[in-house]
C-alpha cells in the first residue's frame, strides 16, 4: 500500500524529527501512513463527492492521491527539481514518501548532522507544497513554483536557524549555497 513501511516504528522515528515543529511532523507522519486528507481519502471517507477528485495542480489527472500530489504532479514535481538544483544534484525520485525522504537524505553527504539538516529541507518542501495546495483549494490563490522554493528556502533556514546548534550561517548565502552549511562538497 502507498505510504505504509512495513516497520512502523522507522516511519514514526522518521516523522517526528527534532529539528522540525510537531505540526509539519504530524503531516509526514500521516503521508507515511498514507493518511493526508488528499481529495482521494476524503472521498473514501465520504467527505467529498467523485466529482471534486482532479489534482489541485491543473496537471489534468483525475484523482489526488498523496503520491501524486507530493512526488508525481508535474507541478509539484518542479519543487523538487528545483530544490536538487538548489542543492547541486541530480536524481530521479522514489514516489513514496519514506523512500523520497530517505533518497533526499542520501543525496549529497554522509554522517549524522548532514542527515538532520538535509531533511529539514525535505520536511519543509512537503510542508510548503501541502500549505500551496491548501491555498488553491480553500482560497483559490495559484500555485507559483517559484514562492514554494522561496517558502522551503525560508522555512529550512528559520527551522535550522532556531533548532540546530552552530548556524553562523546568514540567511542570504543559505539561499545561494546551502551546501557548505550542510557540510558537503561545494561540487559534485
Amino acid at each position: 500500500m502507498l505510504g505504509m513501511h512495513s516497520d512502523p516504528d522507522i516511519s514514526w522515528a522518521k516523522a517526528w524529527h527534532k529539528l522540525i515543529p510537531s505540526k509539519v511532523s504530524c503531516l509526514v507522519w500521516r503521508l507515511f501512513q498514507n493518511r493526508v486528507a488528499t481529495k482521494d481519502n476524503l472521498s473514501r471517507r465520504g467527505v467529498i463527492g467523485q466529482g471534486s477528485l482532479q489534482c489541485v495542480g491543473e496537471c489534468g489527472v483525475e484523482e489526488e492521491s498523496a503520491s501524486h500530489l507530493f512526488f508525481e504532479c508535474p507541478v509539484f514535481a518542479g519543487v523538487w527539481y528545483r530544490i536538487c538544483k538548489w542543492l547541486g544534484v541530480s536524481t530521479v525520485f522514489h514516489n513514496e514518501g519514506l523512500s523520497h525522504l530517505e533518497q533526499f537524505e542520501g543525496l549529497t553527504g554522509i554522517g549524522r548532522v548532514f542527515v538532520d539538516r538535509v531533511s529539514v529541507i525535505w520536511f519543509a518542501s512537503i510542508w510548503c507544497i501541502w500549505k500551496a495546495r491548501n491555498d488553491k483549494v480553500f482560497k483559490n490563490k495559484e500555485v507559483h513554483i517559484d514562492k514554494i522554493i522561496e517558502s522551503v528556502k525560508i522555512l529550512s533556514w528559520n527551522w535550522l536557524k532556531f533548532k540546530a546548534s552552530n548556524l553562523e550561517y546568514n540567511m542570504a548565502h543559505w539561499c545561494l549555497n546551502p551546501r557548505v552549511y550542510l557540510g558537503c562538497p561545494v561540487y559534485i
